[in-house]
């Protein structure tokens, strides 16, 4: 039996994890973010149902947007609007794997990279 002492943190040992609110590029162009970094849907998926809905309440996944490094169905478990998953960056973006080489390179070809994420979350 887990002894219990402080509360967790949201997410862990959950599977995902709210790794902050409002980061502070996003303070700087008065823009409100909720950061999660999913790391195992089965692990969260083993949570009791108010568990799961306390760390990622149901409503978020109608105003998310992702970055991922996998394709885009992945990700429709967690970002369930028309106009979050057309925001959604993810290697398939451009209608095509991508190719391999240095890493830098690869991620600039996916629009993976921090200048095309700059661009594409704050329409720079």
């Amino acid at each position: 039996m887990e002894r219990a002492t402080a509360p967790r943190a949201p997410g862990e040992r959950s599977g995902l994890r709210l790794c902050g609110r409002n980061p502070a590029s996003s303070q700087q162009k008065g823009i409100n973010l909720n950061v999660y970094y999913v790391a195992s849907a089965e692990l969260f998926d083993l949570l009791p149902d108010a568990e799961r809905e306390r760390i990622f309440p149901a409503n978020l996944g109608d105003q998310a947007l992702g970055i991922t490094g996998f394709t885009l169905p992945t990700m429709y478990r967690w970002i369930r609007s028309e106009r979050g998953r057309s925001m959604t960056l993810h290697p398939f973006k451009r209608g095509h794997f991508l190719g391999s080489g240095q890493a830098h390179m690869v991620l600039a070809e996916g629009e993976l990279d921090g200048e095309a994420n700059s661009r594409r979350l704050w329409n720079t």
